[in-house]
């Protein structure tokens, strides 16, 4: 129970963080351009239709890029890792992330929202699609079998980011796409499980003791007591 507020303690605090220090791309765009001087460049896709999908692929891909990014550089993963040092993946988890991990990916995703003046219902339309199924993603159930070999294809499903999770590192440092799967497929990072394998799986990270990552304090300086990144780890 502790593990859960702390999750979600993290979570509201975020939101606040985000609300006070996060503007509005339509306030920051003219802003912006102002000070650099440079007029930024419109969206190129004129139909509404076809400009929405484009928006939405362009921040999965975005989002998957960044992902790795945080596995990859050091830095980055000290923050990260509070979120895979959850010891019982289940929906609460999903929202487990360090304030300044969220500061920094916010402003990455900002930034790009600006530069490309993508359309704002692409991007409230994927946010609100990665805060449903990353709860999916993180929940503590199982699909049919049938199912996630339907939907794995096109979609990350459950089994597929509960691999993600896994403390082995080989296991790790696959499955990082959010929506779609087509991008770890692309990428060469795509892995499977077999249910038995599944059943195995062991979460959190290694170094981290189980016990400080259920007290929020603790979980607060998670990254100052990262020794190392899992990126120099062997498997």
């Amino acid at each position: 129970m502790r593990r859960r507020f702390g999750n979600i303690g993290f979570w509201i605090l975020n939101l606040i963080l985000a609300a006070f220090l996060i503007p509005p791309a339509a306030f920051v765009r003219p802003r912006l351009q102002a000070l650099s001087g440079f007029a930024f460049p419109s969206w190129p896709i004129a139909d509404a239709g076809l400009g929405f999908v484009a928006g939405f692929l362009l921040l999965d891909l975005l989002r998957y890029l960044v992902h790795r990014c945080k596995h990859a550089v050091p830095f980055f993963w000290r923050f990260h890792a509070l979120h895979h040092s959850d010891p019982d993946v289940d929906v609460t988890t999903s929202v487990r992330v360090h304030p300044i991990e969220h500061l920094l990916a916010s402003g990455v995703f900002l930034l790009v929202v600006i530069l490309l003046d993508i359309p704002a219902t692409a991007w409230l339309a994927y946010w609100l699609v990665v805060f449903v199924i990353e709860a999916v993603q993180h929940g503590n159930i199982r699909l049919p079998e049938w199912l996630e070999q339907c939907l794995q294809p096109v979609l990350v499903t459950v089994d597929m980011h509960r691999i993600h999770h896994s403390v082995a590192f080989a296991e790790a440092s696959v499955n990082y796409a959010t929506v779609f799967s087509i991008w770890d497929r692309l990428f060469g990072t795509y892995t499977r499980l077999t249910r038995a394998q599944h059943d195995s799986i062991v979460f959190g990270v290694r170094e981290l003791p189980r016990r400080d990552c259920l007290k929020p304090s603790a979980m607060m300086l998670t990254p100052w007591r990262i020794a190392r990144a899992p990126a120099t780890e062997s498997s």
